[in-house]
């Protein structure tokens, strides 16, 4: 630190000149954190996604007509 020329500081001037790097390490520590606690959810959302995929194609091959309950293949 040059503009101290070997001055010993404060407990109070060392946090104000680490407060910046501390901030930006407890930022970057959130973001990944956050990002991590998000991988659980895309995944579900991925089989929800492939069941209702499924579900909307098995509706439109088999379809019940409501007046009789007869399945009946639509190919």
């Amino acid at each position: 630190m040059s503009d101290h020329n070997d001055q010993k500081l404060s407990p109070r001037e060392m946090i104000r000149v680490h407060a910046g790097i501390v901030l930006q390490l407890a930022t970057t520590i959130s973001a990944v954190v956050i990002a991590a606690s998000l991988v659980p959810i895309a995944r579900q959302a991925k089989l929800w996604e492939a069941c209702h995929d499924t579900s909307v194609k098995w509706h439109g091959v088999w379809h019940v007509d409501n007046i009789t309950g007869d399945t009946k293949d639509v190919h």
